[in-house]
């Protein structure tokens, strides 16, 4: 008994708050993914079924998904390092908010945790988004206005569920029709599925290990 009491005295509230934060945080973003599998099969629309590797296609365009979805992250880090410099004030209020509020539940967190958040929110997330809400609705409305209307409207839904300033939710919404064209264009939701994920990682692995220190 002793011994036992002696064990949880060395587990530190704060370990238990970083695991219960990384289980959240994965579990949330995870259900996402499954909520749009469960819509999805009921309005007839598949979210993964243009993933190479789930609908049999071979193994090159698999690998081209994604080397294209690697690709793709680059553009997005070239404008998170100017966001993160720039002294437009929308986007220097960004950046007090992210500091103060979003930064402190991610700094804890080991790289593998930081991984597993940004793995789980690239595929719930475009499941939703792009795997069925883009789809569904760009196969309702036929030519090239529905594919315009399909991402257009995606976009915005992610802005608003992205809603942590005005300016935060435009550019979730810049970046959910990157998502959207990238999609579009090589055909595959693997694409954007790995750029927002790995995009995601890369992302916070700079904010909380590198850029901490830079004024705002």
């Amino acid at each position: 008994m002793g011994a036992t009491n002696t064990n949880r005295h060395l587990v530190s509230p704060a370990a238990n708050t970083t695991d219960s934060f990384v289980m959240t945080a994965f579990s949330f973003e995870a259900a996402l993914g499954v909520a749009a599998l469960m819509v999805g099969w009921l309005v007839g629309v598949d979210p993964l079924s243009t993933i190479p590797v789930l609908a049999k296609d071979s193994s090159s365009e698999y690998l081209l998904a994604v080397l294209w979805g690697t690709a793709a992250t680059i553009p997005l880090l070239i404008g998170l390092w100017f966001i993160n410099r720039l002294a437009f004030r929308p986007l220097v209020r960004i950046r007090r908010f992210v500091t103060s509020r979003v930064l402190p539940l991610f700094e804890p967190l080991s790289l593998l945790e930081l991984a597993a958040v940004s793995l789980a929110a690239g595929f719930g997330e475009e499941l939703l988004f792009r795997g069925l809400c883009q789809a569904a609705i760009a196969e309702r409305i036929s030519g090239p206005t529905g594919i315009v209307f399909a991402i257009a409207l995606t976009s915005v839904l992610f802005g608003v569920c992205h809603w942590i300033t005005p300016a935060y939710a435009v550019l979730a919404a810049v970046a959910s029709i990157y998502f959207g064209v990238l999609f579009l264009m090589t055909g595959s939701l693997l694409a954007p599925l790995v750029t927002h994920s790995l995009y995601d990682f890369l992302a916070l692995v700079y904010l909380t290990r590198w850029s901490k220190s830079k004024p705002l």
